[in-house]
């Protein structure tokens, strides 16, 4: 091979090496002046103009999340290694356009572009295949979680969608890719098949009505199944651990049981699972 083919094959190789291997470690992109704080490895991104507070109070909530028992231990080692391996981080932004600005530099274009040829090799359209795709990409490329300044409550006054954001990170990106045929965001896993009997069913989509006696009732079409897992485990953890027992009549219409209580009675199999050893899933400070 001549000096000049090796030079081509090592500075392809090089390219390789920064867009399309799989991350070693949570990391916010690079973007001049972002905010960056750790969480257990996590990595907890806020763009330049968020106030420093609410990177702090992020930092607290993913400190809870991952160490619910506070025991300075992460709770699932295994899970948070995954969101860790895949490059995933926790991000804070004050507006859609920091959002859009976040996604471009996380997503560069070299690495869209690597994204539409693995889509276009397995023939999938974005409109009919999205689990599909997120299942190949996500595992791959990582991905971002997010909140917004104006959802977060820094004085623990009321429901905080910080923790909502957070625990989605955890499941999405941890627990259902530690724990595929548990956790997994796909049909017959089993937090899948408890979903659907929580609704009456199996829907691919998101039903504007569901069969009487369903406690899980999420009707936004806009969610794929993938997501409604990730919405139906958030309920769920939450509710074991009495975070929603003062929302029911704020949450009734997508979630039925919202304490540890109704849990227990009527989902037995659920909380069954939830709290098997093995998977480390607390339900006490």
């Amino acid at each position: 091979m001549s000096f000049k083919k090796k030079s081509i094959f090592y500075a392809i190789l090089l390219f390789s090496q920064i867009f399309f291997v799989k991350p070693v470690m949570s990391q916010c992109p690079n973007i001049d002046n972002i905010k960056v704080a750790e969480s257990f490895g996590v990595q907890i991104c806020a763009m330049p103009k968020v106030d420093d507070k609410y990177l702090n109070h992020a930092k607290k909530v993913m400190n809870k999340l991952i160490d619910y028992n506070s025991d300075g231990v992460v709770d699932n080692k295994k899970a948070i290694d995954k969101i860790i391996s895949t490059g995933s981080v926790f991000a804070i932004f004050r507006s859609e356009r920091d959002e859009n600005n976040f996604q471009e530099y996380f997503y560069p274009d070299e690495v869209m572009d690597e994204m539409e040829k693995l889509i276009s090799q397995n023939g999938w359209d974005f409109d009919d295949d999205e689990d599909k795709i997120t299942a190949l990409i996500e595992p791959k490329f990582g991905t971002f979680l997010a909140v917004f300044t104006n959802e977060m409550n820094l004085d623990n006054n009321g429901w905080d969608p910080t923790i909502e954001e957070g625990l989605h990170l955890i499941t999405h990106m941890g627990y259902a890719q530690a724990y595929q045929d548990i956790f997994g965001q796909h049909k017959n896993s089993e937090i899948a098949k408890l979903m659907d009997e929580a609704r009456g069913g199996y829907f691919k989509d998101a039903q504007r009505s569901y069969p009487s006696g369903a406690y899980y009732t999420y009707d936004d079409k806009s969610c794929t199944y993938a997501c409604q897992i990730t919405e139906f485990t958030y309920w769920a953890i939450t509710s074991m651990r009495g975070q929603q027992s003062n929302r029911g009549g704020a949450i009734n219409k997508e979630w039925k049981l919202n304490t540890p209580e109704k849990v227990k009675l009527s989902a037995p199999k659920l909380e069954a699972l939830l709290t098997q050893e093995e998977y480390q899933i607390y339900f006490f400070d």
